[in-house]
């Protein structure tokens, strides 16, 4: 499968932010640390990884935005779903620690191997049930036309309602505000051989 993320190596990058411990932190951002520490374990170096480190600085935007995810998760949709949404998310955003986290976590709820790979190759994925198709064209549409189409957008109502088509936005969105977090402090995907995506500093990102 391409671009699995699933082998075990040292970090292949390194992120612009540097890493606080707690106690460097004003109290505001020690209570979005602590906010955080509920739900995820705290590294060695004081970080989180993903885009909560950089989340901290802001405090108030952290807790917002950890609140959010966590609603995010009580959708109606299945998960399957929300993880091939968060996908095409971080393939066309080109996100390295989106796409090499939700590949593990897509592949465990159900998507298959041949249509992350589809998904990486930034084609329709064919083979895939037509819920899950329905989601990527939903996906690729408001990520690259900016809009749905009149058919596209009966066609989500009818299959998922208007909250399941919301819930849908809803997980574009939030997960494209993590990307751009990720890909502006350059925060590196952690355990693969190398990262999927390479920030060079002339012209745009490429693909590796």
């Amino acid at each position: 499968m391409v671009m699995s993320g699933l082998q075990s190596t040292e970090e292949a990058a390194m992120s612009r932010l540097q890493p606080k411990p707690r106690e460097d932190l004003t109290p505001e951002q020690q209570q979005a640390h602590d906010r955080i520490g509920e739900a995820r374990p705290v590294r060695a170096d004081g970080s989180y990884g993903g885009p909560f480190d950089p989340w901290i600085r802001s405090p108030e935007l952290a807790l917002r935005a950890v609140e959010f995810g966590r609603f995010l998760w009580e959708r109606t949709l299945p998960r399957r779903l929300v993880e091939l949404a968060i996908l095409v998310t971080g393939r066309f955003w080109r996100s390295n620690v989106e796409w090499v986290a939700h590949v593990r976590l897509a592949l465990e709820n159900g998507v298959t191997e041949s249509t992350i790979d589809d998904i990486w190759n930034q084609q329709t994925p064919t083979g895939a049930p037509e819920d899950e198709r329905l989601v990527y064209e939903v996906a690729k549409n408001l990520h690259e036309r900016h809009e749905l189409s009149n058919e596209l957008y009966r066609r989500a109502v009818d299959r998922f309602g208007e909250r399941g088509l919301v819930e849908i936005i809803g997980v574009i969105g939030f997960y494209t505000m993590v990307s751009m977090t990720l890909n502006a402090f350059r925060v590196p995907a952690t355990g693969v051989e190398k990262q999927p995506f390479d920030y060079s500093e002339v012209g745009p990102p490429k693909d590796r």
